[in-house]
Order: structure tokens, then sequence, then C-alpha cells
């Protein structure tokens, strides 16, 4: 973890930070920073990566819905104005309410991450990038069917005669 090597860099340089991080069972700040890390990382309850993983899906539901949004509207309901506020507000609670009911009851996400945190190598490595290419596709495709994607705009121009 290369953040936690430069944070033991400042450890080992400050003499009161160090001083926090020495302990009577060890005396390497780097192994206690690593153990500390380890714990936020790798906790399936309450950890960092916990977090993000709950982020993720949550945020690609929202891309998703948001893109259902704008071609129900520009293909049936084009000359309509809303508000854009109000708009992601609900697109954002019912992202929210589909990943509660899709990963999040019954632990679903929790038993993932401790599955996760088991596997090494290739696997972790394919999931990390299938879960990156979804996002940057949902973000893309949301942008393409807004009114300034080339498939809001293809929307938009079927009814050029209103």
């Amino acid at each position: 973890m290369p953040i936690v090597k430069i944070f033991y860099f400042f450890i080992n340089k400050i003499p009161s930070i160090r001083k926090y991080y020495v302990t009577k069972e060890n005396n390497d700040p780097l192994d206690v920073a690593i153990k500390r890390t380890k714990k936020v990382t790798e906790n399936p309850k309450l950890g960092l990566g916990t977090m993000i993983g709950a982020s993720g899906p949550m945020l690609i539901t929202f891309f998703l819905y948001m893109s259902i949004y704008h071609i129900i509207l520009y293909l049936f309901f084009p000359t309509f104005q809303d508000n854009f506020g109000y708009v992601v507000t609900i697109v954002a609670i019912l992202a929210f309410l589909t990943d509660v009911i899709l990963c999040q009851k019954d632990d679903k996400g929790e038993k993932y991450i401790k599955e996760f945190n088991k596997r090494k190598g290739w696997w972790r490595t394919k999931w990390k990038i299938i879960t990156i290419l979804t996002l940057f596709l949902s973000l893309w495709f949301c942008l393409s069917t807004s009114s300034i994607g080339s498939i809001g705009r293809f929307l938009i121009s079927l009814h050029s005669n209103i």
C-alpha cells in the first residue's frame, strides 16, 4: 500500500506522531499502520471497501434510471420543462431503494465483501475491472441520452415539427 508507506515516512520523522503509533506489543510504526489500515479496509460491516462497494452499484443504478428518464422524457414529452433538482432527488431515492432491495437485503453485500476479501489474484482484478467499466458505461449512457448527447438529440429530433 503506497499510501501507508508515505504515511510511515511522516510517522518516523515526527516524534509526537511516532509515539502515538508505537505500542508495547509492536515497536515498528509501519506494522501498526498496516494493521489499522487492514482493520478499516477489510471490515465487511463498516469498512472502506464496503462503503465503496455499496456506492458503485448505487451510482450505476442512478445513471441507468436517469437514462431511462431521459429516454421517456424526450420520446414522449419533448417540450416538457422540469426542475432538474427534483428529478435528481427522485432518481437518487429510487436508486437507493433498488440497492437496498437487491444488495443489502439478507446481508448479501457483506457476504460478497467477505468472499471478495478471501480470494486473491486475477478474480479480484477481473471484478474490479468489470465494476469500473460498468460504472463508466452507465455514465456514458446517461450522458448520451441527455439533451446534449447523440441519443437524446435523436429522440428530440423525432419531434422536430413541435
